[in-house]
């Protein structure tokens, strides 16, 4: 019986964590290989599946990890290219902005034909599921604490009412 009572606040937080849900799941960022060879080619995104648009971009040679090789910014799609000149550890710094920044290695191998091509990929561009959990186990941690509340405030109203 009690459990009606409390359902149409749960109904209101659950549609609340809904609503809210785009700007929850846009804290990771996360990035995938589009084309490797020549150009470096990649392809960056929030964990929500928007990708970082128009997100600064910083790429180091291997030899100077002080002074950008290059910098720029991802198009609107958050893609982002760049042509190394020598084989070895790359690191690339993608800033999009309000603390999220996405910082990885590309390896970069040269071949006979003097060809350029990363060797290091990362999984495609999707929600974490240790987010996807830790926020699920949050829903229900924050659930039980609102129907705990609500009952602790319903004894204290009940008892006011005896006493007054």
């Amino acid at each position: 019986m009690r459990l009606f009572k409390i359902l149409p606040v749960v109904t209101l937080v659950v549609a609340g964590i809904l609503y809210l849900s785009n700007i929850a799941w846009a804290h990771g960022v996360a990035y995938e290989m589009v084309e490797t060879s020549p150009a470096v080619t990649f392809k960056s995104g929030f964990s929500s599946g928007d990708p970082i648009s128009y997100g600064q971009v910083l790429i180091y040679a291997p030899d100077n990890a002080e002074v950008e090789f290059q910098n720029g910014r991802t198009d609107r799609n958050g893609v982002f290219s760049f042509l190394p000149d020598q084989p070895g550890v790359w690191k690339v710094e993608v800033d999009g902005g309000l603390g999220h920044k996405l910082i990885f290695d590309v390896e970069v191998a040269g071949s006979d034909k003097n060809e350029l091509a990363a060797h290091k990929k990362e999984a495609p561009l999707q929600g974490s599921i240790e987010i996807r959990a830790l926020l699920g186990i949050s829903l229900i941690f924050n659930l039980c604490l609102a129907a705990s509340y609500l009952r602790a405030r319903r004894k204290v109203t009940a008892m006011k009412k005896i006493d007054g």
